[in-house]
C-alpha cells in the first residue's frame, strides 16, 4: 500500500516542524522544575539548561505559561537511519549484557 506524502499543503504551516529550544524562567520567574510536568520531549543539555524539542503549539503554550523560550534550530522530521535500528537478536543480546548478574525469579 502506498503512503501519501506527509508534506504540508502549499502556504500552510508544517505541523511536523520541531524546534530545539532552551527554557528559562522569564520575567515571571517560573520554576523550571514545572517544565517536567508539561509532558514535553526533553533532550540532554551539556550546560545543564532545560533543552526541549517542541512544535509550534508547544512553543505557544510555554510562552503563555510565562517561560522565556530561546530557539536554537529547527528540527525537521526525517526517516530513522537503518544503521540505528537493532534486530531483535541484537536487542536481546544488548539487554542480556546489561542484566547479567542480576538474580532472576523464575516463573514470574
Amino acid at each position: 500500500m502506498a503512503t501519501k506524502s506527509q508534506k504540508a499543503p502549499e502556504g500552510a504551516p508544517d505541523r511536523r516542524l520541531r524546534f530545539e529550544a532552551t527554557i528559562h524562567q522569564g520575567e515571571m520567574e517560573r520554576a523550571l522544575s514545572r517544565v517536567a510536568d508539561l509532558d514535553l520531549d526533553r533532550v540532554s543539555d551539556p550546560s545543564g539548561d532545560v533543552r526541549l524539542l517542541i512544535n509550534p503549539d508547544e512553543l505557544a503554550r510555554l510562552l503563555d505559561e510565562g517561560y522565556e523560550v530561546r530557539l536554537h534550530r529547527t528540527v525537521r522530521p526525517q526517516p530513522l537511519s537503518p544503521d540505528l535500528v537493532m534486530s531483535d537478536d541484537e536487542a536481546v543480546r544488548w539487554l542480556e549484557e546489561r542484566v547479567q548478574g542480576i538474580p532472576r525469579q523464575e516463573g514470574s
